[in-house]
């Protein structure tokens, strides 16, 4: 049976399938990270682990293509050298795209349209003819709006003006349990020590805050959806008429969080009340099957 390999190499895991033409989920291998730009060797050495593993089990001859997904890839700027690495170690087409564009093709099928992801960090993607743009996703120092990072940052600047200002804050007792402290400003020495992983993971309690009433944990939402929002519309304004109007929603903030979602779905209907909003929760290496679509 012909199939094809799908691979999703990002920061903290490399997820291989091997799919069918059809779409259908062959086999899947797993392996640690694979960010390029972030540690080259470790994450070459576990796409190789990856794709040997897959060709080994559904035989070479049968692959039609490869398509990778690598996260750091336009960063570092090494795709032609690492689709030539490829090339000549497995005998096979290799296609090498960011792990954003792989989102982009799976979220949209192959179609024209715009991804925005909002997980620990946030980028939006749009894609029209063979035409492709990119808006934020400046990491967290510049970027990242609307990501689990910046719900966290919100609400402890929010907790921080109430405290200054001798207001009482709806957010601060949740927080101060959140980061094992008793007052703010102990609070704040414990979150500077944090890493970007662990600062993001606090925005998944904010969210079920808002979920049980709290006002001001949905005003964080409210505030953080909305600007993201504002950098989705500015790349799809940039678009040329008609504009593409379905829109792939990933990231952990924009999948789980619905109060996050809606509010960021209602801004943009705003702009473009035909809007066509997907919550993509299948695996993005799947996207290989459509990578014809995009030739």
């Amino acid at each position: 049976m012909e199939y094809v390999i799908g691979v999703d190499s990002g920061g903290t895991h490399v997820t291989g399938l091997a799919l069918s033409l059809s779409g259908e989920v062959l086999a899947e291998r797993k392996a640690g990270i694979g960010n390029v730009f972030i540690d080259e060797e470790h994450a070459v050495r576990n796409l190789e682990k990856v794709v040997s593993e897959l060709l080994l089990q559904f035989g070479a001859d049968k692959c039609q293509y490869i398509l990778l997904g690598i996260a750091g890839v336009e960063t570092a700027g090494n795709a032609e050298q690492l689709e030539e690495k490829f090339k000549k170690e497995f005998n096979q087409k290799i296609v090498i795209i960011s792990d954003a564009k792989l989102a982009l093709l799976n979220g949209l099928k192959g179609s024209d349209g715009t991804l925005v992801i909002s997980g620990t960090g946030s980028i939006v993607y749009g894609r029209q003819g063979h035409h492709f743009s990119r808006y934020g996703g400046w990491g967290a120092m510049l970027g990242d709006t609307g990501s689990a990072y910046k719900i966290a940052e919100r609400a402890m600047k929010h907790c921080l003006k109430q405290y200054d200002e001798g207001e009482p804050s709806l957010l601060m007792y949740p927080l101060l349990r959140l980061l094992a402290s008793d007052t703010l400003p102990q609070a704040v020495k414990t979150y500077n020590s944090l890493d970007r992983a662990a600062i993001a993971g606090l925005a998944e309690d904010i969210a079920k805050q808002a979920i049980d009433g709290n006002q001001e944990a949905k005003t964080v939402l409210k505030i953080e959806a909305t600007a993201l929002a504002d950098e989705v519309w500015g790349l799809m304004k940039q678009y040329q008429r008609p504009m593409p109007t379905s829109l792939a929603l990933s990231g952990s903030v924009l999948v789980h969080n619905v109060i996050f979602r809606e509010t960021l779905v209602k801004e943009l209907r705003k702009h473009l009340p035909e809007l066509k909003p997907i919550v993509v929760t299948s695996n993005n290496a799947i996207g290989a099957i459509y990578w014809p679509r995009w030739q």
